[in-house]
Formats: C-alpha cells, structure tokens, sequence
C-alpha cells in the first residue's frame, strides 16, 4: 500500500507523538513492477494482488521470509527479523520484559559475546542505531540490520546475526543487570508532561483492553526486579520460528537471498507444540467519552476527537478506491484547516484529520489541533464546525480538482522513483504486509488504480467520508492542556471539564453552519514574463561533473545533472553575511523575516492561493536568514522546473508582507515561546542557548519583548536587505536536469534580477568570489570553566550539556575531518562507558560544529539525560573519558571503526543528489576548488590515531567550557 496514504494519516502524530515507543515507522510505496500495457480494465472487484517482484516462502521449521531484489542502497542488503509478539503478550509480572528481550538481542548470543556484536557491525561500517537497531511495540518485536554484500564472510555472518536473535540469546545475569539501568534510562527519557498527558489518557482511550495496561516501556519495577527466568520465559514462548519472519531487501539476485535465509535460518529448531494465542482488542462504546489532562510543563495544549474501528478492508481494487475517497476528503479538509491558521485570531494553531492503524486490529479516525491555550473551547468549536460544514454541504469542485492533481503527483513521483528508493522503506513495509495484512501490489498496479479510478472519484463519493467524523459512538475526546500548577489555565480562567467539553460538542453539532465560500481563482505565478539576463561565462569543472555560469547581474549558478534518482532536482543559493550584517536593532526582525515572507505567500498570491496555483506540482522553495548566511533551498522534478525558477525569482523580485502574516507567525512563536518556558526540557534549552550566545542578540532566545517590538516595516526591511543583491548569490542544482534547458531558465528568470548596482561587472570581490564577507560582532566565548544548574520539573530526570569552545581553530580540509573524527570517537567511547559500562543513560551524544568566518571557532558538545542521584558520578566519568581521548591515543580498533563508518557513508553519499548538493555549497562558500571534493578517501587513510589525540588536546581544553546541568525541583543529589 502506498506510502500516500500513510502521509494522509500523518496529522495523527500531532497527539499521538505523545505515546512514545507505540508507532510504527511510516510506510512507504509498494514494490515497482514492469509496466503493462495489455491488461484490461481494473473491476472494483478485482482482487489486490501480491506483487510478483517479491518472493515469499516458508522454511521447514515454519518460518516466513520475504526476499526482494533492489539496488539501492548499491551493495548493501536490509535485514528484518519480525517476532509476531510485543508488549500486548506479556504475562502479570512480565511488564517490560517484550522491550527487555529486544535490549538483551544486543548483549549476547551463543556466537557473539557481550560487547562483542555491535563493535563487530561497526567493524563493517555500520552505525549503532541508523543501521543496527529494533523497536517493541504493543504487536510486535522488529530487529534492523543493514550489512554490505561485498564482504563474503560479514555477509554470512549478518544472517547469522539474525539466526542468533531469533534462536540463541544467552541472558548471561552481568548482562542483564547493566541492562536493566539502561532500561530504566529509556524510561526517564520518555517521563514529563506528555507522558504524565497520556498516562491520564490510555485507560480512557483504550478502556477495557489489554492494551491499556502494557505499554512497550513496561513497568520498571518489573524492568529493575524480574529474575533471568522470566526473560528466559518470554523468550522461549514467543521466539520460535513459526512466528517469525525474515525480511531481506537489497542488492543480491533472489536466489542468493534465498540460498542465505535456507542457509542460517533454516537450522532453527521447530517446535513441536502449536503456539496458542490469545487476541486482543479495544471493545466498541456507545457514546462519546472525554478525557481531560493538564499539565503545568506541557509545551503545547492539544485536543483531539478520536474514533475507533475495526480496519477498513482493503482486499481488492474497490476496497482501495474507497479509501482513496476518503484521502481525497481528508486532503481538501486539512487544506481547509491551513486557511484556518492563516487567521492570527484563530484559536487553532495548526489542525488536520486522518486516519492510523493504531493497533493491529483497530484503526482510528482523527481530528487533532494545537490550541491556544486559553481558548480550548473555541478550538474544538472551530473543529467540528469545519467536519459539520463537510458533512452538510460537501467538497467543492475545485477543492476536488486540486486534491486529485496532488494525488497524481505524489503517484507518478513515486513511479518514477521506484528504483532509487531506499530498500529499508521496502523493508518496513513488508514488515506492515506480515504484521497488520497490509496489501504489496506493487507501485505500478496502483498506479493503474489511480490512473482508471481517480478520475472517477466524484465529489458524492468524497462527501460520504465526512460521516466518519461525526459519529456518536465509539468516540473519545482527548484534550492536553497547559496548567498554571493549580489546576487553572495559564490566563487563570478555569479548566473546561468533560461536561463543558461535551455541551460544545453537541451543541456545534446541532446550530446552523454557513457553507464554504466559493474560491478566487488563479492559474499562474507570474502574470508577465521577467526581463531576460545572459549568461556570461561557462566553466567546466569535469572532475566533479558540474557546470558553473556567470550570469549577467552578477550570480553564479553552478549545475550538476545526474541520474542518481530517476526525477528528482535539488537547489540551493547561498550568500554569506547573515544577521551579523544586520544592525542590531532589526535583529529579532530579521529573524522571523523568512517565516513572514512564506506566511504572506509571494508575487500577487497570498498564501492559500499560493498553495492552490501550486496544487499537483512538485515544488518547494524555503528561504531563511542565519547568523552568518542567507539561504535558499528547494526541490522539484523536471516538468515543474520552470516553477521553481519562478520562485526564486518571485523571492528576490516580489517578496510579499501582510501584517496578517506578520502577527499569526508572532502568535505562533509566543506560544512556542510560553511552552518552552513551562517546560523543563525548553527551559534547558533556552538556558544552553544563552550561555551559547555570550550575550550576542542573534544567538540569544527569541523573547515575547522582542516578538512585540517587530513591524512590519522592519520585517521589509531585513528581508531585502539580506536578499536584496542577486548578484553575491551563488546558486547550485543537483539532479535530473538538462543542461539546456537550464540556461534557458536561468536567462530568463535568474540574470535578469536587478543586481545592486544596476551594472555589477566592475565589483570587487574576495578571494571566494562574494562582495560581502561575515562581519566580526564581537561574538567570544569566555576562555573558562563555566558551570550552570537549572532546577525544574517533578520528574526524577537530569540532563547535562557541556560544550567546549576555541576561538583558536586550525581551519584547513584535514584539521576538519580531524576533528569530525574526534567527535566519532567520543561517540563510541562515551557510549561503552556512560551506556553499557555505567548503565547510566539510554543514549549520549557527542558532535561538533565549526566556523571559519568571522574568524576560526570550534564547539564540541556532550549531552545525556541520567538519574540526578548518579548526575556528580557520571558527568565525572564523561570527563575523565574525555581527559583520557586528550592524553592517550585511541586504540587502533576505534580508529579503524572510525574509518569503516566513513568509508561506508562516503560510498552512499555518493549516490545522493543532497551530498553533492551540500558539497558543492560548501566548497564555493569557503573558495575551495571543487575537484578536490572526491579526494574525501585520501583523509579517511590518512587518518591516525596521534591525528585525533592531537585535534582532542587543541579543541577538548578543559579550561574553555560550558556546562549546564539540569535537575529536578526535588532532587537531593550529592555534589
């Protein structure tokens, strides 16, 4: 089935995102066929078939496996093991112990010792989490392997991994007392506002089931207490073959995939025994119930209408038609949902409806919103305002017209990407075909559908879905409201209760509601065709495939046609100065000058009849100023090119400002603004931000202050005089593009931008080839040790973040893989000490950032959440690791593991229009000649251990950092 449909069903994440560990990855387009053009007329009967590009099979030990041949990634094969089992089959007392399992796969096995997997995997140029992961939901247990195909033994030994997590765990009892910490650092990761929101609403919305009662994460007095033999127990009921799959996707012939699945999973032992299982569901309700949950640290109030259903059938081409209706409707519905937003005084900050399969067996049908959080009861009015005004009066035409032309792009995108699309989407969703029964009948049999069928969907057919929002039973009201911490709205006004919740609902439902208004309409972006520019000059630089153009107003635009994806373009246009060229007091302008300029729309279209003339089209085009550049950045396919061209062109030559725009974005941002300071993790956040900044007003927060001083007119202002000067653009695209018909377009709608001046051939420019430069604004960083703790929050969680900095950095090509490197390392050594060794965090990062305008600066950060009773212990061990990366050299098993990952990421990085995207930028902005881009291998061999150490003794001074740490309102943590 495809992804489009799971796309549709997305808005649910804007509650749903508050059940961590609960969703299954997004699905994606079925596996590609050969096109047939012999067929007859698809029959609403006619079954969905199973696409023949994949072969299934069963083992004589009864497990499944699903085999498909792809190439991309080249050289590489993704592995599933799927254990039909979750969360929903623990026993009382095995609360946790699913998710358990799953953490235990990586710490032992008969072939593999504790330890000795991961670092194994890493070996090959795998990374721990991207490439070598699994996930336990309620229904089921999934293991990720990626392994590369040229490596005969690694690719024997990656089926042999899944053979051992299927079949040979050895639970040795040191293991799984590290682990059970480990756990419990999952769990704190997961606790605050949102989870304290969702602990109210499970037993409401999943009343009478065994759901409600075995979230994935478990109990974690369960986690900490339960003896080996309980694991043991779970383990050897649930892991058996016969409820199992093997999913292999990559680039090997089927028989090869086949011959390796016989090979390493066929020698598990069938069971003898039948497995007996019992099933669960959520129980039908009369009625509509409401749960009602406030918090005083939630970042956001939310209120949703959920209904719950057994899953809609989806067996043959008819089944699939419906559904397709029902997207249209939900489409043209959360279309009719961003006008609403549009509307500063709308009490909706954003809202959408769709559906989800929530459970194996049960799928909901959603209308969420993001609230202002003193207007709860006006939202959910303007919400089932909007689902009566569908009910009543339907669709219009052209609302209909524009939701089938954004089907078909989303349809033929996805045709013609199918065989540069990652084999782990095609993984996931044969995970989705075994667990849930979702239909694989290949991305061209539902192109057919849509071709024959879409056409057909008539605005009737569309108007029967808006029933599904508006019936009484089986209904459930959740709303996830900010408190002042004494059971009041922030304003002071109090809480809606269930009652007052319910009289709006039915009371919105019976009064009068005015149809849809009709729509304007426009069909263009640009009413006259611009005044034509030249092309100057053309340089070949044939060591990386790429073009560069002088234009006449100054520009330089720089192609690289590829056939990376079958039709995709990329494009970005950068110029250095940013915000430090911005006087101070147009700072906090300037930086909401772009969200402004989007939210107004562009040229002569607002922003709703932007998004309408755009409707069916490929395109995108974001702008934003930072704090050292101005940027564009955009994608599209090669029939709506020349769109794209039209709006770089409208953002340098017609921007557009509305003070509606102006205040809805300012509304916004306040209440961003109001949820990161009820909130513990946002307080951090802003904190670390401000010890970031060193006082500096375009890295400090954003305030409410700052947000009501901006004009309109100072919004302008910013904006042109960041993107006002075509001419200190430097321009790049990447992708399926002909290098005709792009100098036809940039003549036409790039060189003749007005340049400032009106003839910019005589300018001077630097040695990278930009009039302006970054301007030094003071910005320094104390050369001390800076340390800082924030107390907030009743959640026994802390987290630390400690940033070393210089202003001494040795800007060059190697000194930057050196000490992207260094960052790798601290990645593998925090990991085994903090994580496994410890079990003191779920998970710790480390990575750096540098600059070298004004001047050369380098950052290194840590982060990790912890228990605040461990906090003193473990930021000590972090920075005794740290001191031991400055003083001794790594072993060479890290270094090499350093060198595989990047070896590995190189290799893909090389089939992706984004990396040569973000290559080409960067080298022009940094006035590097391009042909040394595929020299990246020479630093990677090059690389030692004493080359780290000594990028670790200049950039990890122990005398130049920052620390934040937070801890909770009620901790006693020694120090």
């Amino acid at each position: 089935m495809s992804r489009f449909f799971r796309a549709v069903s997305c808005i649910v994440l804007v509650v749903l995102a508050l059940l961590p560990g609960m969703l299954r990855p997004a699905a994606l387009f079925a596996a590609p066929q050969q096109e047939r053009h012999d067929e007859a007329p698809l029959k609403a009967e006619t079954p969905l078939p199973f696409t023949d590009q994949i072969r299934r099979g069963r083992l004589s030990n009864g497990l499944e496996y699903f085999l498909r041949s792809h190439g991309r990634p080249e050289d590489t094969v993704v592995l599933r093991l799927v254990v039909d089992a979750g969360s929903v089959q623990e026993e009382a007392g095995q609360e946790g112990l699913a998710h358990f399992v799953e953490h235990m796969a990586f710490n032992g096995t008969e072939e593999f010792a504790e330890g000795e997997l991961v670092a194994y995997l890493e070996s090959l140029g795998m990374r721990f989490g991207p490439d070598v992961n699994a996930y336990t939901s309620f229904d089921e247990t999934v293991y990720k392997l990626e392994i590369p195909t040229g490596d005969e033994e690694a690719l024997h030994r990656g089926f042999r991994v899944m053979q051992q997590w299927a079949s040979a765990l050895t639970f040795e009892p040191g293991a799984i007392e590290s682990e059970r910490g480990v756990i419990v650092e999952e769990w704190r990761r997961g606790r605050g506002a949102s989870a304290r929101i969702m602990d109210r609403h499970i037993p409401v919305l999943l009343e009478g089931s065994r759901y409600a009662e075995r979230l994935p994460i478990g109990d974690m007095d369960v986690v900490r207490n339960a003896p080996r033999a309980r694991l043991v127990d779970y383990f050897e009921r649930w892991y058996r073959p016969d409820n199992m799959a093997l999913i292999a996707v990559g680039d090997l012939p089927l028989e090869e995939l086949e011959a390796l699945v016989q090979e390493h999973l066929g020698d598990i032992a069938p069971r003898e025994t039948p497995l007996e299982r019992p099933y669960h569901f959520v129980p039908a309700r009369e009625g509509t119930r409401v749960s009602i949950a406030s918090d005083p640290e939630t970042t956001r109030s939310t209120i949703a209408i959920y209904i719950m259903d057994p899953p809609h059938p989806m067996r043959t081409v008819g089944d699939y038609r419906a559904v397709l209706a029902r997207a249209l409707f939900a489409s043209v519905i959360n279309e009719r949902f961003r006008e609403t937003t549009r509307d500063p005084d709308s009490p909706v900050l954003s809202a959408g409806i769709g559906w989800s399969r929530f459970l194996r067996d049960t799928e909901v049908t959603v209308a969420s919103a993001s609230v202002r959080e003193e207007r709860i009861s006006e939202a959910l009015e303007t919400i089932v305002t909007e689902l009566e005004r569908a009910e009543r009066f339907g669709v219009l035409e052209s609302e209909l017209a524009r939701a089938r032309a954004r089907f078909m792009q989303s349809i033929e995108d996805a045709l013609v990407n199918a065989r540069t699309q990652p084999a782990g989407r095609l993984a996931d969703e044969l995970v989705r075909h075994w667990i849930q029964g979702e239909p694989v009948p290949g991305i061209e049999f539902e192109y057919r559908i849509y071709q024959e069928f879409l056409p057909t969907i008539r605005v009737e057919d569309v108007n029967a879905a808006a029933s599904l929002f508006t019936r009484p039973d089986n209904r459930v009201i959740l709303a996830g409201l900010r408190d002042d911490g004494e059971g009041r709205l922030p304003d002071g006004s109090p809480l809606p209760g269930e009652d007052e919740l319910l009289e709006i609902l039915f009371r919105t439902e019976e009064r009068p509601v005015a149809p849809p208004l009709p729509e304007d309409q426009h069909s263009l972006l640009l009413e006259e065709v611009p005044e034509r520019g030249e092309i100057l000059e053309r340089i070949e630089h044939r060591e990386v495939q790429t073009r560069e153009y002088h234009l006449s107003n100054g520009m330089r635009l720089f192609v690289r046609p590829s056939d990376l994806k079958e039709d995709e373009i990329l494009f970005s246009a950068f110029s250095p100065g940013g915000l430090s060229l911005i006087p101070d007091e147009l700072v906090p302008a300037a930086r909401i000058a772009t969200d402004v300029a989007r939210e107004s729309g562009i040229g002569t279209l607002d922003a709703t009849a932007l998004e309408r003339v755009l409707a069916g089209r490929s395109v995108e085009l974001g702008r934003s100023i930072g704090d050292r550049s101005e940027t564009m950045r955009g994608s599209t396919r090669r029939s709506d090119l020349e769109q794209l061209f039209q709006l770089v062109h409208l953002a340098f030559t017609a921007p557009r400002f509305e003070e509606r725009a102006l205040n809805t974005v300012r509304q916004r941002l306040v209440q961003q603004i109001r949820g990161a300071q009820a909130s513990p993790q946002g307080l951090f956040s802003r904190q670390f931000q401000t010890l970031y900044a060193a006082g500096d007003p375009r890295l400090l927060p954003l305030t409410e202050a700052d947000l009501g001083a901006v004009t309109l007119d100072q919004v302008e202002r910013a904006y042109r005089d960041r993107f006002g000067n075509p001419a200190d653009f430097a321009l790049f695209i990447t992708g399926t593009v002909e290098l005709e018909q792009v100098e036809e377009l940039a003549e036409q709608y790039l060189a003749g931008i007005p340049p400032l001046p009106d003839d910019p051939t005589g300018l001077t420019r630097n040695e990278r080839g930009f009039l302006e430069s970054v301007r030094d604004t003071g910005y320094h960083l104390p050369e001390e040790i800076i340390t800082e703790e924030l107390r907030a929050g009743t959640e026994p969680v802390a987290q630390v973040g400690i940033v070393f900095h210089t202003d001494q950095y040795r800007w060059s090509r190697e000194e930057n893989h050196r000490f992207n490197s260094l960052g790798d390392l601290l990645n593998f050594r925090l990991r085994e000490e903090i994580r496994e060794d410890a079990g003191g965090t779920y998970g710790v990062g480390a990575g750096g950032w540098r600059f070298r305008d004004p001047r050369p600066q380098s950052f290194m950060q840590v982060f990790f959440g912890m228990d605040p009773d461990r906090a003193e212990e473990l930021i000590g061990r972090t920075l005794e690791v740290i001191e031991e990366v400055r003083r001794e050299p790594a072993a060479e098993e890290y270094v090499q593991r350093i060198k595989a990952q990047q070896r590995e990421s190189y290799r893909r990085n090389l089939r992706e229009n984004s990396f040569w995207l973000s290559s080409l930028e960067f080298s022009v902005q940094h006035g590097r000649d391009l042909a040394t881009i595929p020299d990246f291998p020479e630093l990677i061999e090059a690389l030692t251990a004493e080359d780290i150490r000594a990028a670790a003794e200049r950039y990890l001074r122990e005398e130049s950092r920052f620390q934040l740490l937070l801890l909770p309102l009620t901790a006693e943590t020694e120090r």
